[in-house]
């Protein structure tokens, strides 16, 4: 890829852990208007505790697949570790990821076989990863014209986390709520390919408890009346359970970590 792919598409994303209320939002917005004046900022601010990878690895699962390819995705999110901060960059799909080294990255690729480079300045201390670290890593590419080896180092081990995986036992699948939105929509350890691989077609019904389940798909939350429950796949193909103009969280007490049983018929 050179810096052309880049430029045409112009576009550099920022997830971070911040509101539009902040002025961390406006600074971020002024500082990549003046050090990349040619290129499109988007800013996706969540209200992400510090540390909530698994929910932040979610997050880009949904909107990632939207973007063009040669977008450069910028995760400014805080990190629990009592560690100095440590920052990688990583090349996937014809884009790049700059993220913390704090077990984000490896979780949303889930590919043992991509490659992380090492962006840690030497010699200080990092108190504000965007100016510090992202952008100087950001304009270094740019120089080398988004080739990275040989330009960054080759991070050889990284911090790495394992999502809930679903189980299977006698037709009935496992699932785990891995992340709740700002409208309290909750997303499932489970996508589009993998529940066509083990339903095989068969009718299905999701137990969202003991009184309340769910029998089939719906292609949007209009699909059934309003304060009824639903399940679609939606951004990313990642099951979603839903409640029309209401809340998952709030109506089904779906809160991160909540277990959920997917039974398909024999």
């Amino acid at each position: 890829m050179n810096s052309q792919n880049l430029n045409s598409n112009g576009i550099i994303h920022v997830l971070c852990d911040f509101s539009v209320e902040s002025p961390d939002y406006t600074v971020t917005q002024a500082r990549l208007a003046r050090n990349f004046p040619n290129h499109r900022a988007v800013i996706s601010p969540q209200p992400f505790k510090k540390g909530h990878i698994l929910g932040q690895s979610v997050f880009l699962q949904l909107v990632v697949p939207e973007f063009p390819e040669g977008s450069v995705h910028i995760c400014r999110v805080g990190t629990m570790s009592r560690m100095a901060p440590r920052f990688v960059l990583a090349r996937w799909n014809g884009s790049f990821f700059l993220a913390p080294d704090n077990g984000l990255l490896p979780l949303y690729f889930n590919n043992d076989d991509i490659v992380y480079y090492n962006i840690n300045p030497s010699g200080y201390q990092v108190t504000d990863a965007m100016s510090q670290i992202y952008i100087p890593a950001l304009r270094r590419l740019m120089d080398s014209n988004f080739e990275v080896d040989g330009v960054f180092e080759i991070k050889e081990m990284m911090v790495r986390s394992a999502p809930p995986t679903p189980t299977l036992s006698n037709n009935v699948m496992n699932l785990t709520v891995l992340y709740n939105d700002y409208y309290g929509n909750a997303y499932l350890n489970i996508n589009r390919s993998t529940f066509e691989e083990v339903g095989q077609g068969r009718a299905f019904r999701l137990r969202i408890s003991h009184s309340m389940e769910i029998k089939q798909l719906s292609n949007g939350y209009n699909d059934v009346m309003e304060g009824m429950e639903l399940c679609l796949f939606g951004y990313g193909d990642i099951m979603q359970v839903a409640v029309n103009a209401g809340s998952a969280v709030q109506y089904l007490s779906l809160t991160e970590g909540r277990n959920i049983l997917l039974e398909f018929a024999p």
